[in-house]
């Protein structure tokens, strides 16, 4: 049996992903780390006090508002009545998952916790930090993260922003080796979906990462199986559209202005209640059918 944990940021959609991966998927983490101490922004750590009036300045009343609303709802102890979502303390308590609440994964003191663990594999998917060594060579399997595009495009902090400002027709999840770059390790598997003109920015942020589970419950099985997952290198020179960092003022009046929102209401009711994210236009995008696993060298 392979032995992982999953580390993020909290937020409502690290949350959806939490539930999917756990009660949908059927994958339970050794531990789950939480990025502790607020927010990094431009190499900083901010508590979420200090972290409102930069974002005010920097971009609006729109978008920070949006940031505010998913980290109360990744944040708060309760969940969904009725079967919806379970907070982070419940899954830990329902699933027996010890939380770790860490500023840097990589330190002394989360690295000694996960190799008590003897994890085989660790997992990230919006997390806010980047990794680095120990951490970087500790499970025998390596770090992945899940990543909301077609990697090499749309590298960096907000992947699907980008992609609808950016008006792509699909959206891409990708599952990839993690690396002291920044989405530039091999890739394991991707997949895409249609998006649509009236998808929120939440809606296909839930949606594409929880297609991350099912390539990451691919690739646990290839290795549970003695087997070699398909993989090829990133060549991040071949980007369409390359890395970028936070959204700018420009960017955030040219979002607004195509029509696009951050989220509505009923986006928010239904992961509360723990709908089923799927898209039905989800597809392969690596590896196909026609690609078969390779057995690992002995």
């Amino acid at each position: 049996m392979i032995r992982f944990a999953y580390g993020c940021i909290p937020s409502v959609m690290s949350l959806a992903f939490a539930n999917t991966l756990v009660r949908r998927g059927g994958l339970v983490p050794t531990s789950i780390l939480l990025s502790a101490g607020g927010l990094r922004f431009q190499k900083k750590r901010y508590t979420p006090a200090q972290v409102l009036p930069v974002f005010l300045r920097q971009f609006g009343a729109r978008f920070t508002g949006y940031n505010v609303l998913a980290g109360l709802g990744g944040s708060l102890p309760f969940g969904y009545p009725r079967d919806g979502l379970l907070s982070f303390q419940q899954l830990s308590r329902a699933y027996d998952i010890p939380l770790v609440v860490s500023d840097d994964f990589s330190g002394e003191k989360a690295v000694e916790s996960l190799r008590r663990q003897e994890v085989d594999l660790f997992v990230t998917s919006m997390c806010d930090q980047i990794l680095r060594e120990p951490l970087l060579g500790l499970p025998r399997h390596g770090c992945l993260n899940i990543h909301p595009s077609l990697l090499p495009d749309f590298r960096g902090v907000d992947s699907i922003f980008q992609a609808m400002l950016n008006d792509v027709p699909e959206i891409g999840t990708t599952l990839h080796h993690t690396t002291a770059r920044i989405d530039a390790g091999d890739v394991y598997g991707q997949s895409a979906f249609t998006r649509t003109g009236s998808d929120s920015h939440l809606a296909l942020t839930v949606k594409a990462t929880a297609a991350g589970v099912r390539l990451l419950k691919r690739h646990m099985d290839a290795l549970e199986q003695g087997q070699r997952p398909a993989s090829h290198a990133m060549d991040v020179t071949r980007a369409r559209f390359p890395y970028r960092s936070w959204p700018t003022r420009e960017e955030l009046e040219r979002f607004h202005a195509q029509g696009h929102v951050f989220w509505r209401a009923g986006d928010f009711r239904r992961v509360l209640r723990f709908e089923d994210p799927t898209d039905p236009t989800a597809r392969d995008v690596f590896p196909t059918a026609s690609e078969p696993l390779k057995t690992a060298a002995r």
